[in-house]
């Protein structure tokens, strides 16, 4: 069986890069016009003594401590702060956005949960601005500001999965400050369409490559493991034969599994190491023949119910990310 070596508790330590250095080179070119930004908002500009009052309460070092009731607490007394605004849909775009918050970092580790909270941490000046002063008594307006808040919760999903090191994530709190530096001056198509659609695009490419390269490592385990396993000179299976063989927990398992209603089926599983959403791979199926093909997501545990026939298929990972839901 192929395992991965034991990192080195230096190696553990340490934080792998998510973007490569051309990615990098991207960010820091997004990040460069800085200087010419409006200032965002701090605690000293912000419409309401209240704000000033909840940052002293709980600093940012405290506030990513934060877990549990705690967190829903503090967060709360946020959206009250930001509910004494007058302007109603910029007050209820903003209490969106806190509540977007709250239902997120439950579902992250603790490593990308901690991350999380420090970006939000530094966007809340401008919540509150936003709230207290509104969006525009434009409806266009209005509707390209819940648009960039928008904006800022696609970019937290997006960056909640991984990991960042020390210099990408002071690139991407930049990139974010120059959104909420345009969002509190009611510059919002400039947050969604320079800022967020460029950083988004800068994210995406990269978690591609670095997708299609984690595959094909994958694939070499898969390959090296099967040679060794069953023999086999190019990844394939054969069902029923592989079943029992490829029980054991490896690059790749066959197994059954018995529901609680008592029927029996047939499940193959693929290990997915450094793929931070599962569900973004289709293992493709090919008969020997050549004529039946089969597609099978993989669920969030990188198994697939191999409802196909008996008989022998070659195997292929593709990076296929789900469309997001209308």
């Amino acid at each position: 069986m192929s395992h991965e070596p034991e990192p080195s508790s230096a190696s553990s330590a340490a934080v792998e890069e998510f973007f490569d250095p051309e990615f990098l080179s991207e960010l820091e070119v997004l990040v460069a016009a800085r200087a010419e930004l409006p200032e965002a908002p701090g605690a000293s500009h912000a419409p309401h003594e209240a704000l000033v009052a909840f940052l002293a309460e709980r600093p940012e070092s405290a506030f990513v401590e934060l877990t549990g009731d705690a967190l829903a607490e503090h967060t709360n007394e946020l959206i009250e702060v930001c509910r004494q605004g007058a302007e109603r849909e910029a007050v209820q775009a903003v209490e969106n956005f806190v509540v977007f918050f709250q239902t997120l970092v439950p579902t992250l580790a603790e490593d990308g949960a901690r991350e999380i909270k420090r970006f939000f941490y530094r966007l809340i000046p401008t919540l509150v601005h936003v709230a207290h002063s509104g969006f525009s008594s434009e409806e266009e307006a209005a509707s390209a500001g819940a648009d960039a808040l928008h904006s800022l919760e696609t970019i937290l999903i997006e960056i909640s999965s991984v990991r960042l090191a020390p210099s990408e994530s002071e690139l991407v709190f930049r990139a974010i400050d120059q959104m909420t530096a345009f969002i509190s001056v009611g510059e919002y198509a400039l947050a969604s369409e320079v800022i967020s659609s460029r950083l988004l695009s800068i994210i995406a490419r990269n978690k591609l490559t670095r997708a299609l390269y984690r595959l094909m490592e994958i694939e070499v385990s898969v390959q090296v493991y099967l040679k060794e396993k069953r023999g086999y000179l190019t990844p394939q299976i054969r069902l029923p034969e592989d079943e029992g063989p490829l029980a054991d927990y490896g690059p790749i398992r066959v197994l059954r599994e018995e529901s609680p209603e008592g029927s029996n089926r047939r499940l193959i599983q693929i290990h997915l190491p450094h793929i931070a959403t599962l569900r973004d791979i289709v293992l493709h199926l090919e008969s020997a023949s050549g004529e039946d093909a089969y597609d099978l997501r993989l669920d969030a545990l990188g198994s697939a119910e191999l409802r196909v026939p008996d008989g022998t298929y070659n195997l292929g990972l593709i990076y296929q990310p789900e469309a997001p839901s209308a």
